[in-house]
């Protein structure tokens, strides 16, 4: 029998095996992904074998860190150029100073008061999209702002604010250059305005009773609507027949979402639960909501149709105050969804100020139950608005008041 292992076939062989081993190695680290296709070091060089292996093609590419967001801080005013050649998920910060309210204004702008010594209360506009300046609208000085709840249409306010070591309520029209202001009885708990910024819905704690009345936007004609006696209501004005009163929610605490209507007084009861939080669509069809646990842990947030009863439920934990809905499409939120967990017994040490959070924007789409990350932040987002044209997304850092924007087309 001839004998093939002689020096001069091993050489040979050796060489052949060489120059497969390269290709292999070279195959594997240059080949691209391409959907369809079987890839790495046998599917490359090989695609039949890279079928009976099983191996597959990577899995597609995942949505960007949160770290690669990016963020301007816009002091000075943007060219209308600039401004465009952000891309979407850029981070604007309107204001450094600290802000007290937010209210989109128009198509492309922003009210906002401040809350500083040199601007005590004075409002301010700007542009979403930092193509202008921050510029004074209203001297107007309102010390101590609490809270201000705005109308739709960015003129009508009303203003909580403490004097005295009491918190007192001042409603006032921006409508003109020299505002009109009124002053609220003391009695008055809580506020919200209808959807068309006409009306007005309160609630009047007079001590046994705490019932809701509704009038016009400069406080006249006013109307009871709900005769109630429960303490602590919180209103919004979801729907033009519509209102919506929830009850003041702790983690320790069953708390309560009813809907009334503002023709008929009927009360129909939506949500109930610990920590009860929530954010309405907006045209009242739905509503998401948020619950803690009894040890205060948030749970993941919810989402009721109204109409037909049914629950959803998404895996972000938040609370239902870092959310908003988009204008155009009613089944598509934004939630501020904190990036670590909390010991901390929420959502009440949230809102007492004794905790704060660093937040990622996720999109939840009602209608496919699909959620996707979209943004990050720097943040401790609170006081969510969202533009008409749903351009914009503004936001409130709940640590140090600065006003920011982000850009969602």
């Amino acid at each position: 029998m001839q004998n093939f292992l002689n020096k001069k076939n091993i050489t040979i062989a050796g060489i052949i095996l060489v120059i497969i081993i390269g290709a292999l190695i070279f195959s594997g680290s240059n080949n691209q992904v391409v959907e369809g296709e079987q890839n790495g070091i046998f599917g490359g060089l090989f695609p039949e074998i890279g079928e009976r292996l099983g191996l597959t093609p990577p899995s597609p590419t995942p949505p960007p860190p949160a770290t690669e967001t990016e963020i301007i801080s816009t002091d000075q005013p943007l060219s209308a150029d600039e401004a465009q050649k952000f891309p979407v998920g850029t981070l604007m910060r309107l204001s450094k100073d600290n802000t007290a309210s937010i209210a989109p204004f128009g198509k492309n702008a922003v009210r906002y008061h401040k809350n500083i010594p040199e601007n005590l209360g004075h409002l301010f506009e700007r542009n979403v999209d930092a193509t202008s300046e921050g510029k004074r609208i209203s001297n107007f000085t309102i010390p101590q702002i609490v809270r201000v709840v705005w109308a739709s249409d960015g003129k009508h306010a009303v203003i909580f604010y403490e004097l005295e070591n009491q918190i007192r309520k001042l409603l006032v029209d921006y409508a003109t250059a020299t505002p009109k202001t009124n002053f609220l009885p003391d009695t008055i708990s809580d506020v919200a305005f209808s959807p068309d910024s006409k009306s007005l819905a309160f609630v009047n704690d007079l001590g046994e009773t705490k019932n809701i009345f509704v009038a016009t936007s400069d406080f006249k004609n006013q109307k009871k609507v709900f005769d109630n006696k429960i303490p602590g209501l919180e209103l919004s004005w979801p729907a033009a027949n519509m209102l919506a009163v929830k009850t003041r929610s702790s983690y320790a605490i069953r708390g309560f979402l009813y809907t009334i209507s503002v023709q008929s007084g009927a009360l129909n009861k939506i949500a109930e639960g610990f920590g009860l939080d929530a954010v309405w669509n907006g045209d009242g069809s739905g509503v998401l909501y948020s619950t803690s646990n009894t040890t205060g842990t948030i749970q993941n947030i919810k989402f009721i149709d109204v109409k037909a009863g049914n629950t959803k439920e998404f895996p972000i934990p938040t609370i239902a105050e870092k959310c908003v809905f988009a204008k155009a499409l009613k089944n598509l939120a934004y939630c501020a969804m904190p990036r670590a967990e909390s010991s901390q017994k929420l959502p009440d040490a949230w809102w007492q100020g004794k905790v704060s959070f660093q937040d990622d924007i996720v999109a939840l789409d009602i209608s496919s139950e699909q959620t996707s990350y979209f943004a990050s932040t720097p943040s401790d987002v609170t006081q969510l608005k969202i533009m008409p044209n749903d351009s914009y997304i503004l936001f409130r850092d709940k640590t140090n008041g600065n006003l920011w924007s982000l850009k969602l087309k």
